[in-house]
C-alpha cells in the first residue's frame, strides 16, 4: 500500500474517478492507470476492455505510449493470461518468469511482454466481466496481499464508470464515422454532377486527394462542399 503521504492522493483520484461523467475517454483512463501505479509501482500497465460484440478482449490504455496498437491488439476469451483470469474471475499473480507460464501469450509488439512479474485483475460488474487490467515489472517482483486487495477494490468502485465511459466512447466513433460516410457521400454527389464521374471515380478521387495532402476524407468532402455547395 501507498504511504501515508500517498494516500490523500489516491483517495483524491479515486473520487475523481467516479465522478466519471467530467472526464473524456483518455482522461478517465490516464488517471485510472495513475491511481493502480501509486498502489503497485511497476515498469507497464495495460487495461484491457471485452468487447461482447467481438467477443474480445481489446487493448485500450498502456502506462508506456503504444497508440499505434490500442484498438489492435484483441484476446479471445481464454487466451492468455488475460483471457485466463477474464474465464476464471479471479486474479493472477507472478512474481517472476511470466513468460514461462503456460497461459501467457506475448505480442511481439510489445517488448513489455518479456517482463518478468505480472498481475492480472478482472474489471467485473453485474453482468460479468467487463475489462482486464495487468500489471508487469522489468524484475521478479512481490506483489503484496494489501496491493492486490487495493487494486481489487479499486476496480470493483470503478467497473460502472469503466463500462460506461468505453461503451459512450464506441458510440460517439459510430455517430462520427456515420456523420463522415453522409459529408462523404454528399461531396462524392457534387464531383459526379460537376465533373462526369461515375461514384467510383469520385470516390478515388477524394480518397487520393486525402492522401497527397495528408487529410482524412471527412476533410476533403467538407472542402469539396464548401466550394461548390452542399
Amino acid at each position: 500500500m501507498p504511504k501515508q503521504e500517498s494516500i490523500y492522493s489516491v483517495i483524491h483520484l479515486l473520487g475523481e474517478l467516479t465522478i466519471f461523467k467530467s472526464f473524456d475517454f483518455e482522461g478517465f483512463l490516464k488517471k485510472l492507470i495513475r491511481l493502480i501505479l501509486q498502489i503497485t509501482p511497476v515498469d507497464s500497465c495495460f487495461i484491457y476492455f471485452f468487447d461482447r460484440s467481438k467477443k474480445e478482449f481489446i487493448l485500450i490504455a498502456s502506462k508506456k505510449p503504444h497508440s499505434k496498437l490500442l484498438g489492435r491488439i484483441a484476446l479471445k476469451k481464454g487466451e492468455g493470461i488475460t483471457g485466463w483470469v477474464a474465464e476464471t474471475k479471479k486474479t493472477v499473480t507472478l512474481n517472476k518468469q511470466a513468460y514461462k507460464d503456460k497461459h501467457f501469450k506475448a505480442f511481439k509488439e510489445l517488448p513489455e511482454d518479456k517482463y518478468e512479474a505480472f498481475l492480472s485483475v478482472p474489471i467485473i460488474d453485474k453482468e460479468g466481466v467487463v475489462g482486464v487490467i495487468n500489471l508487469q515489472n522489468k524484475r521478479p517482483y512481490i506483489f503484496t496481499k494489501e496491493q492486490i486487495r487495493a487494486i481489487e477494490a479499486i476496480v470493483k468502485i470503478i467497473s460502472s464508470a469503466f463500462k460506461t465511459i468505453v461503451l459512450e466512447r464506441k458510440v460517439n466513433k459510430l455517430e462520427n464515422t456515420l456523420e463522415e460516410r453522409k459529408i462523404v457521400e454528399r461531396a462524392k454527389g457534387i464531383l459526379m454532377k460537376i465533373k462526369n464521374l461515375s461514384e467510383s471515380e469520385a470516390y478515388e478521387m477524394i480518397r487520393s486527394e486525402a492522401m497527397k495532402k495528408r487529410k482524412t476524407k471527412r476533410d476533403i468532402a467538407e472542402a469539396i462542399l464548401m466550394v461548390f455547395g452542399s
